[in-house]
């Protein structure tokens, strides 16, 4: 044999078929290698990198198409990273039938979910009375959905959504709702913005006997703590108006209040009613209200353009003229504005002709915590607080990696949009409960696994207190709120945190 000579090229033909087969061997090798290392990166928070830096979208953004009885978005840019895996109760990765880990699942497993998608939907508020504060809350779920995705899914599945615009219209809202139900493509209801249609479609039946799960939503209604299909992540109305109560009793020592409420849209008049009763419970006897405007109660309708009659009969209950030198004391010590933004407006414009006092602390119901509503309020608004039971983007919580990991994914999908807003917020947080929830049950995704999931774990997402539903009703897994005050001087200068810490519901589950 002819000696082969140290770099010789090219090499004897008798060395090809030698040089193929350890060339096979090297790429199997790579092959076998690259997915255990390749897409490991486990970060407990979507759109978080190690540093807990929110994540840029570099991909080509939202893919929509008209389906349905809404908009379809899915950003598919990307691949499986920061939310790689799936976990259990106590954290670590699991996986069903599938290697959720890599990717795989376990196919179409379930009403909505194939092998590549996980079809969801929700009706929103873009338009009408409620736009002032629910407007922007489909984009909160497109920002955590568009995470998800960049990152690969959840088990190699992207999330799909479809929106429809209902108005907070109680009729419509349910109608595509049955919509949605009926279509057949559609896995969960999400978030869910309109809460006017959810409560006639959880009244009559239609959530529990499709058995569709409704996960994340904004906790205005009664209704959606007492259906086992439904999670709210928000603190209820109810405990709004019970802490509200508790905080005029124990730390202002209110000895005279008022409330002024919407008694169309629901929430108003079950807020209203929580207050009433809590103050009872409170301070008996002592703080009770009548039945209308001139006794401290006073329901109005949203969509009047002069409140004339009804501020005058509670302005008389509450309200003494101003002295010359303007030291007039009010008779109500707090007043409560259980409104939504645009009929707030309409009543605080009329009291500027009102040479009175009429209130010494004023406190708003969560639809006001809003910067475009306080920027419009101005002046009239100074000092008025409000509550959340989310940890928002402002001192102290910002610094924080949940809340400002929140705020720059929610710029990223909308640049004008509010972060400082509860509904937007709660809107985000509510899709990352079900996200996480889906992650959780694994490569075998069904309604009934992700029921199961959601009333047996326990979900800490940095954006409220720990989550905890169980499986008895009412599904109240938030009862805790912090305060902020409008801190205007001629014109809105931000909120101003208060010190309170999370206040507890003194009486969670009452009136629910």
């Amino acid at each position: 044999m002819r000696e082969l000579k140290s770099g010789a090229f090219p090499p004897p033909l008798g060395w090809i078929p030698v040089g193929v087969a350890l060339l096979l061997v090297t790429i199997a090798s790579v092959a076998a290698f690259v997915p255990q290392y390749g897409n490991h990166q486990i970060v407990g928070l979507s759109g978080s990198n190690p540093n807990g830096e929110a994540n840029n979208i570099t991909g080509p953004g939202d893919a929509s198409s008209k389906t349905g009885p809404g908009n379809s978005v899915d950003t598919n840019s990307g691949s499986h990273g920061d939310r790689g895996g799936t976990f259990g109760g106590n954290g670590t990765a699991t996986s069903s039938k599938g290697d959720c880990l890599h990717g795989k699942n376990a196919g179409a497993t379930d009403v909505g979910v194939t092998s590549t998608s996980i079809h969801i939907a929700t009706t929103d508020v873009t338009t009408g009375i409620g736009r002032g504060f629910l407007g922007q809350a489909a984009d909160g779920m497109k920002a955590a959905i568009a995470t998800t995705n960049r990152a690969g899914g959840v088990c190699g599945r992207h999330i799909v959504l479809d929106s429809i615009n209902d108005n907070w219209d109680r009729g419509p809202g349910a109608q595509d709702i049955s919509g949605y139900i009926n279509s057949g493509n559609v896995f969960a209801l999400v978030g869910e913005p309109d809460s006017e249609g959810l409560d006639a479609a959880t009244q009559s039946l239609m959530i529990d006997r499709a058995g569709i799960p409704v996960v994340g939503t904004d906790g205005m209604l009664k209704s959606q703590y007492n259906d086992p299909w439904i999670w709210p992540v928000a603190a209820s109305t109810v405990t709004n108006m019970h802490i509200v109560a508790q905080y005029a009793v124990r730390q202002l020592k209110a000895a005279r209040v008022g409330i002024v409420y919407d008694n169309v849209y629901k929430f108003g008049a079950e807020g209203a009613a929580a207050f009433k009763s809590e103050l009872t419970r409170l301070a008996p006897g002592k703080l009770d209200l009548g039945d209308d405007c001139a006794h401290g109660f006073c329901g109005v309708s949203p969509s009047v353009n002069d409140y004339s009659s009804p501020r005058t009969d509670f302005n008389n209950y509450c309200s003494n003229p101003q002295n010359a030198d303007g030291n007039a004391k009010a008779k109500c010590d707090v007043v409560v504005m259980l409104l939504e933004p645009q009929p707030m407006q309409t009543w605080m414009s009329g009291e500027e002709n009102c040479n009175c006092v009429w209130f010494n602390t004023m406190m708003g119901g969560e639809p006001l915590f809003d910067e475009g509503f306080a920027d419009g309020c101005g002046q009239d608004c100074a000092s008025m607080v409000v509550w959340t039971g989310y940890k928002p983007a402002i001192e102290p919580f910002d610094a924080e990696t949940p809340v400002y990991t929140f705020a720059n994914a929610l710029r990223s999908e909308c640049s004008s949009c509010d972060t400082h807003n509860e509904f937007t917020e709660g809107a985000y947080l509510g899709t990352e409960l079900f996200i996480t929830a889906c992650e959780r049950v694994g490569a075998d995704l069904t309604r009934a696994a992700l029921k199961t999931e959601l009333d047996t774990d326990t979900f800490d997402l940095g954006l409220a207190l720990p989550l905890h539903y169980g499986t008895g009703l009412p599904h109240l897994a938030n009862s805790s709120m912090v305060a902020y005050r409008d801190n205007a001087a001629g014109t809105f200068n931000g909120w101003s945190y208060l010190n309170t810490g999370f206040v507890k519901d003194p009486d969670p589950g009452k009136d629910l």
